[in-house]
């Protein structure tokens, strides 16, 4: 008998949809619209999560992110990281080669590439600090890269400032496009005289 009236139930909202549908009001570029609008909506989220890269069967990366989002739409899926994201990169051997903190990051699944954005801050074991407002991971080439300024930290050497960057995913083998100034650290002044 339950089941009696979910089954009329679900007989008067179809009825109801169909006559919506027919009623002429929406064209079918609206109606396209609207589905792209209910499917980007579609949003799961999810708290605490760590994912685990890997070739091979050998471990690339991780990535911890406080929350996590990620639209299902079949055009451009897509996981966005809005609160912050932190990952770390392992060699061949499994030690780690590098550090990465940001407080923004998209995957764009279907190209897989991941953009790093705001505050982005990297440490490598070289003991090597990055600094820049984006980074782009094309996980596919494996190659990191900006356009944007950044500033490199070489231990307590110098800093090197410059437009556009290019690295590995270790970040220990990296190119500038345009180096724009170089600081010496601890420079001794006057030292002999």
């Amino acid at each position: 008998m339950q089941w009696h009236k979910h089954i009329t139930k679900a007989a008067v909202i179809l009825t109801a949809a169909f006559f919506m549908a027919c009623s002429g009001e929406h064209t079918v570029t609206e109606m396209s619209d609207l589905n792209a609008l209910r499917d980007s909506l579609s949003v799961e989220v999810a708290n605490e999560v760590l994912i685990t890269y890997t070739d091979s069967a050998i471990l690339r990366a991780t990535i911890a992110a406080p929350v996590m989002k990620r639209f299902p739409d079949k055009n451009d899926p897509r996981l966005e990281m809005p609160s912050g994201v932190h990952a770390t990169f392992y060699d061949n051997m499994g030690d780690t080669s590098s550090q990465l903190d940001a407080r923004y990051a998209m995957h764009y699944e279907k190209d897989d590439r991941i953009e790093i954005r705001d505050s982005v801050r990297v440490l490598n074991r070289n003991d090597e600090e990055i600094k820049t407002d984006e980074l782009i991971w094309d996980k596919k080439k494996r190659r990191v890269t900006s356009d944007k300024p950044v500033r490199v930290r070489i231990r307590n050497e110098k800093i090197i400032m410059a437009e556009g960057f290019e690295s590995d995913e270790s970040f220990l083998n990296y190119k500038f496009t345009k180096v724009t100034g170089i600081v010496y650290l601890d420079e001794e002044i006057g030292a002999e005289e």
